[in-house]
Protein backbone atom coordinates (compact mmCIF):
# COMPACT_ATOMS: atom_id res chain seq x y z
CA UNK A 1 0.00 0.00 0.00
CA UNK A 2 1.49 3.42 -0.96
CA UNK A 3 2.40 5.66 1.98
CA UNK A 4 -0.01 8.43 2.91
CA UNK A 5 2.70 10.14 4.96
CA UNK A 6 5.34 12.51 3.58
CA UNK A 7 7.34 11.73 6.72
CA UNK A 8 7.29 8.01 5.87
CA UNK A 9 8.22 8.64 2.24
CA UNK A 10 11.24 10.67 3.34
CA UNK A 11 12.45 7.88 5.62
CA UNK A 12 11.76 5.15 3.07
CA UNK A 13 13.74 7.14 0.48
CA UNK A 14 16.78 7.32 2.75
CA UNK A 15 16.62 11.03 3.59
CA UNK A 16 18.10 12.13 6.93
CA UNK A 17 14.90 13.42 8.49
CA UNK A 18 14.49 16.25 11.00
CA UNK A 19 11.47 16.52 13.30
CA UNK A 20 10.72 19.08 15.98
CA UNK A 21 8.54 19.02 19.06
CA UNK A 22 5.71 21.41 19.80
CA UNK A 23 3.74 21.47 23.05
CA UNK A 24 0.15 22.64 22.41
CA UNK A 25 -0.82 25.78 24.34
CA UNK A 26 -2.44 25.76 27.78
CA UNK A 27 -5.46 27.48 26.34
CA UNK A 28 -7.72 27.83 23.32
CA UNK A 29 -5.57 30.14 21.19
CA UNK A 30 -5.35 28.90 17.62
CA UNK A 31 -3.17 31.91 16.79
CA UNK A 32 -0.51 30.91 19.33
CA UNK A 33 -0.38 27.37 18.00
CA UNK A 34 -0.16 28.54 14.38
CA UNK A 35 2.57 31.07 15.19
CA UNK A 36 4.76 28.43 16.85
CA UNK A 37 4.21 25.92 14.06
CA UNK A 38 4.80 28.32 11.17
CA UNK A 39 8.09 29.46 12.76
CA UNK A 40 9.41 25.89 12.32
CA UNK A 41 7.80 25.10 8.95
CA UNK A 42 10.95 25.48 6.80
CA UNK A 43 13.32 23.88 9.30
CA UNK A 44 11.72 20.52 10.07
CA UNK A 45 10.16 17.76 7.99
CA UNK A 46 7.41 17.07 10.54
CA UNK A 47 6.22 18.42 13.88
CA UNK A 48 5.41 16.28 16.92
CA UNK A 49 2.45 17.44 18.99
CA UNK A 50 2.88 16.36 22.60
CA UNK A 51 0.02 14.73 24.51
CA UNK A 52 -0.34 16.31 27.98
CA UNK A 53 3.41 15.96 28.53
CA UNK A 54 4.53 15.69 32.17
CA UNK A 55 0.90 15.06 33.11
CA UNK A 56 0.00 18.72 32.56
CA UNK A 57 -3.30 19.65 30.96
CA UNK A 58 -3.08 21.33 27.55
CA UNK A 59 -4.89 21.50 24.24
CA UNK A 60 -5.03 17.92 22.98
CA UNK A 61 -2.31 16.64 20.68
CA UNK A 62 -5.00 15.45 18.28
CA UNK A 63 -6.79 18.80 18.08
CA UNK A 64 -3.52 20.71 17.78
CA UNK A 65 -2.27 18.26 15.17
CA UNK A 66 -5.33 18.82 13.02
CA UNK A 67 -4.80 22.59 13.15
CA UNK A 68 -1.12 22.25 12.23
CA UNK A 69 -1.93 19.81 9.42
CA UNK A 70 -4.37 22.40 8.03
CA UNK A 71 -1.40 24.77 7.70
CA UNK A 72 0.22 22.30 5.31
CA UNK A 73 2.79 21.14 7.88
CA UNK A 74 3.32 17.39 8.33
CA UNK A 75 2.38 16.33 11.85
CA UNK A 76 3.13 13.44 14.18
CA UNK A 77 0.47 13.14 16.86
CA UNK A 78 1.55 11.58 20.13
CA UNK A 79 -0.92 9.13 21.65
CA UNK A 80 -0.38 8.34 25.34
CA UNK A 81 -2.03 5.56 27.29
CA UNK A 82 -2.15 7.20 30.72
CA UNK A 83 -5.33 9.21 30.17
CA UNK A 84 -7.56 7.18 27.82
CA UNK A 85 -8.85 3.61 27.62
CA UNK A 86 -8.58 1.48 24.47
CA UNK A 87 -11.95 2.60 23.11
CA UNK A 88 -11.01 6.28 23.38
CA UNK A 89 -7.53 5.69 21.93
CA UNK A 90 -8.90 3.89 18.89
CA UNK A 91 -11.65 6.49 18.44
CA UNK A 92 -9.08 9.29 18.49
CA UNK A 93 -6.90 7.52 15.93
CA UNK A 94 -9.86 7.10 13.57
CA UNK A 95 -10.83 10.75 14.04
CA UNK A 96 -7.27 11.88 13.40
CA UNK A 97 -6.96 9.72 10.30
CA UNK A 98 -10.13 11.09 8.71
CA UNK A 99 -8.87 14.64 9.46
CA UNK A 100 -5.59 14.07 7.63
CA UNK A 101 -3.24 12.92 10.42
CA UNK A 102 -0.93 10.34 8.88
CA UNK A 103 1.59 9.70 11.70
CA UNK A 104 0.97 8.51 15.26
CA UNK A 105 3.58 8.02 17.99
CA UNK A 106 2.51 5.52 20.64
CA UNK A 107 3.69 6.20 24.19
CA UNK A 108 2.86 5.15 27.72
CA UNK A 109 2.89 8.80 28.82
CA UNK A 110 3.49 10.53 32.15
CA UNK A 111 1.55 9.63 35.29
CA UNK A 112 -0.91 12.40 36.19
CA UNK A 113 0.32 12.54 39.78
CA UNK A 114 3.41 14.48 38.59
CA UNK A 115 1.35 17.08 36.76
CA UNK A 116 -1.06 19.88 37.62
CA UNK A 117 -4.03 17.55 38.30
CA UNK A 118 -2.42 15.13 40.79
CA UNK A 119 -5.82 13.85 41.97
CA UNK A 120 -6.59 12.52 38.47
CA UNK A 121 -7.33 8.82 38.16
CA UNK A 122 -4.70 7.05 36.09
CA UNK A 123 -6.12 4.92 33.27
CA UNK A 124 -3.35 2.91 31.54
CA UNK A 125 -5.71 0.38 29.99
CA UNK A 126 -3.09 -0.39 27.33
CA UNK A 127 0.67 -0.02 27.41
CA UNK A 128 2.73 1.33 24.50
CA UNK A 129 3.38 -2.12 23.00
CA UNK A 130 -0.31 -2.97 23.04
CA UNK A 131 -1.23 0.39 21.54
CA UNK A 132 1.22 -0.13 18.68
CA UNK A 133 -0.30 -3.54 17.99
CA UNK A 134 -3.81 -2.10 18.16
CA UNK A 135 -3.00 0.57 15.57
CA UNK A 136 -1.37 -1.96 13.26
CA UNK A 137 -4.44 -4.20 13.62
CA UNK A 138 -6.74 -1.31 12.69
CA UNK A 139 -4.67 -0.46 9.64
CA UNK A 140 -3.60 -3.89 8.40
CA UNK A 141 -6.53 -6.11 9.42
CA UNK A 142 -9.32 -3.50 9.29
CA UNK A 143 -10.59 -4.43 12.75
CA UNK A 144 -10.65 -2.87 16.18
CA UNK A 145 -8.42 -4.46 18.79
CA UNK A 146 -11.48 -6.44 19.91
CA UNK A 147 -11.81 -8.03 16.47
CA UNK A 148 -14.87 -6.00 15.49
CA UNK A 149 -14.58 -5.14 11.79
CA UNK A 150 -14.03 -1.55 10.67
CA UNK A 151 -16.13 -0.26 7.82
CA UNK A 152 -13.02 1.43 6.39
CA UNK A 153 -9.42 0.83 7.48
CA UNK A 154 -7.36 3.93 8.33
CA UNK A 155 -3.96 4.54 6.76
CA UNK A 156 -1.15 5.88 8.92
CA UNK A 157 2.51 5.43 9.91
CA UNK A 158 3.01 3.94 13.39
CA UNK A 159 5.85 4.89 15.71
CA UNK A 160 7.14 4.26 19.21
CA UNK A 161 9.64 5.68 21.68
CA UNK A 162 12.88 4.26 23.09
CA UNK A 163 15.29 5.37 25.80
CA UNK A 164 18.83 4.22 24.91
CA UNK A 165 20.12 5.76 28.15
CA UNK A 166 18.56 3.07 30.34
CA UNK A 167 16.89 0.45 28.15
CA UNK A 168 18.33 -2.77 26.83
CA UNK A 169 18.07 -3.39 23.11
CA UNK A 170 15.52 -6.15 23.77
CA UNK A 171 12.93 -3.47 24.46
CA UNK A 172 13.48 -1.95 21.00
CA UNK A 173 13.25 -5.44 19.51
CA UNK A 174 9.88 -5.86 21.23
CA UNK A 175 8.68 -2.55 19.73
CA UNK A 176 9.65 -3.85 16.28
CA UNK A 177 7.83 -7.12 16.93
CA UNK A 178 4.77 -5.18 18.10
CA UNK A 179 4.66 -3.38 14.75
CA UNK A 180 6.40 -0.02 15.23
CA UNK A 181 7.73 1.37 11.95
CA UNK A 182 9.73 4.30 13.32
CA UNK A 183 11.32 5.15 16.65
CA UNK A 184 12.07 8.51 18.21
CA UNK A 185 14.41 8.21 21.17
CA UNK A 186 14.38 10.15 24.41
CA UNK A 187 17.01 12.88 24.76
CA UNK A 188 20.61 11.77 24.18
CA UNK A 189 23.67 13.47 25.63
CA UNK A 190 25.80 10.39 26.34
CA UNK A 191 27.02 9.72 22.80
CA UNK A 192 29.16 6.72 23.73
CA UNK A 193 26.24 4.99 25.41
CA UNK A 194 24.11 5.71 22.32
CA UNK A 195 26.82 4.38 19.99
CA UNK A 196 26.79 1.10 21.90
CA UNK A 197 22.98 0.92 21.83
CA UNK A 198 23.01 1.45 18.08
CA UNK A 199 25.72 -1.20 17.70
CA UNK A 200 23.47 -3.60 19.59
CA UNK A 201 20.57 -2.65 17.30
CA UNK A 202 22.68 -3.28 14.20
CA UNK A 203 23.87 -6.63 15.57
CA UNK A 204 20.24 -7.76 15.63
CA UNK A 205 19.48 -6.15 12.28
CA UNK A 206 16.84 -3.92 13.84
CA UNK A 207 17.98 -0.86 11.89
CA UNK A 208 16.83 -2.65 8.74
CA UNK A 209 13.31 -3.09 10.07
CA UNK A 210 12.63 0.25 11.74
CA UNK A 211 13.59 3.88 11.17
CA UNK A 212 15.52 5.14 14.21
CA UNK A 213 15.60 8.87 15.00
CA UNK A 214 17.83 10.19 17.78
CA UNK A 215 16.45 12.63 20.35
CA UNK A 216 18.22 15.99 20.83
CA UNK A 217 17.41 18.46 23.61
CA UNK A 218 18.26 22.16 23.38
CA UNK A 219 19.26 23.44 26.82
CA UNK A 220 18.69 27.11 27.55
CA UNK A 221 20.62 27.65 30.80
CA UNK A 222 23.10 26.12 33.22
CA UNK A 223 20.23 25.71 35.68
CA UNK A 224 18.35 23.60 33.15
CA UNK A 225 21.43 21.45 32.58
CA UNK A 226 21.76 20.90 36.34
CA UNK A 227 18.08 19.95 36.58
CA UNK A 228 18.28 17.45 33.73
CA UNK A 229 21.38 15.82 35.21
CA UNK A 230 20.18 15.68 38.81
CA UNK A 231 16.39 15.37 38.66
CA UNK A 232 15.31 13.74 35.39
CA UNK A 233 15.71 9.97 35.70
CA UNK A 234 16.99 8.26 32.60
CA UNK A 235 18.48 11.34 30.95
CA UNK A 236 22.21 10.59 31.58
CA UNK A 237 23.52 14.14 31.20
CA UNK A 238 27.36 14.06 31.38
CA UNK A 239 29.18 16.61 33.54
CA UNK A 240 30.78 18.18 30.46
CA UNK A 241 27.38 19.48 29.35
CA UNK A 242 26.76 21.17 32.71
CA UNK A 243 30.30 22.57 32.77
CA UNK A 244 30.10 24.02 29.26
CA UNK A 245 26.75 25.65 29.98
CA UNK A 246 28.00 27.09 33.30
CA UNK A 247 31.19 28.49 31.73
CA UNK A 248 29.55 29.98 28.62
CA UNK A 249 29.25 33.78 28.41
CA UNK A 250 26.06 33.27 26.38
CA UNK A 251 24.27 30.18 27.70
CA UNK A 252 21.56 30.18 25.04
CA UNK A 253 24.09 30.28 22.20
CA UNK A 254 26.08 27.50 23.88
CA UNK A 255 22.96 25.37 24.29
CA UNK A 256 22.22 25.66 20.58
CA UNK A 257 25.84 24.83 19.71
CA UNK A 258 25.87 21.74 21.94
CA UNK A 259 22.63 20.52 20.39
CA UNK A 260 24.00 21.10 16.87
CA UNK A 261 27.20 19.19 17.67
CA UNK A 262 25.24 16.27 19.10
CA UNK A 263 22.97 16.30 16.05
CA UNK A 264 25.93 16.00 13.69
CA UNK A 265 27.55 13.24 15.75
CA UNK A 266 24.38 11.17 15.95
CA UNK A 267 23.54 11.51 12.26
CA UNK A 268 27.00 10.09 11.49
CA UNK A 269 26.20 6.84 13.35
CA UNK A 270 25.26 3.93 11.09
CA UNK A 271 21.55 3.16 11.30
CA UNK A 272 20.42 6.58 12.54
CA UNK A 273 17.86 7.91 10.09
CA UNK A 274 17.25 11.35 11.55
CA UNK A 275 16.96 13.51 14.64
CA UNK A 276 14.04 14.63 16.76
CA UNK A 277 14.78 18.01 18.34
CA UNK A 278 13.10 19.01 21.61
CA UNK A 279 13.11 22.01 23.94
CA UNK A 280 11.36 23.09 27.13
CA UNK A 281 9.45 26.30 26.49
CA UNK A 282 12.00 27.42 23.90
CA UNK A 283 10.53 26.34 20.58
CA UNK A 284 12.28 29.10 18.63
CA UNK A 285 15.63 27.44 19.37
CA UNK A 286 14.79 24.40 17.23
CA UNK A 287 15.31 26.22 13.88
CA UNK A 288 18.59 27.61 15.23
CA UNK A 289 19.86 24.08 15.90
CA UNK A 290 18.83 22.87 12.45
CA UNK A 291 20.71 25.79 10.86
CA UNK A 292 23.80 25.40 13.06
CA UNK A 293 23.96 21.68 12.27
CA UNK A 294 24.07 22.44 8.53
CA UNK A 295 20.72 20.78 7.77
CA UNK A 296 19.24 23.54 5.62
CA UNK A 297 17.63 23.75 3.20
CA UNK A 298 15.41 20.76 3.86
CA UNK A 299 14.98 18.56 0.77
CA UNK A 300 11.51 18.13 -0.73
CA UNK A 301 9.54 15.03 0.16
CA UNK A 302 9.47 12.31 -2.50
CA UNK A 303 6.27 12.43 -4.55
CA UNK A 304 3.38 10.18 -3.65
CA UNK A 305 3.03 7.15 -5.86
Amino acid sequence: MPANSDFQRRLDAGQLVVTGELAPPKGASRATLERLAVAMRDHVDALNLTDNQRGIGRMSALGAGIVVQQLGIETIVQMTCQHRNRIALQADVLSGSVCGINNFLCMTGDHPKIGDHPETKNVLDLNSFQLIRALRTMRDDATFQSGTPLSDAPRFFVGGVANPNIERIARLEKKVQSGAEFIQTQIIFDIERFRQWMADARALGLHKHIHIMAGVMVIRSAQSAHFLRDHLPGSRVPDWVVERMAAAPDAEREGVQIAAELTQEMLAIEGVRGVHIMSVGWTKAIPLVVEAAGLLPRPPAPPAE
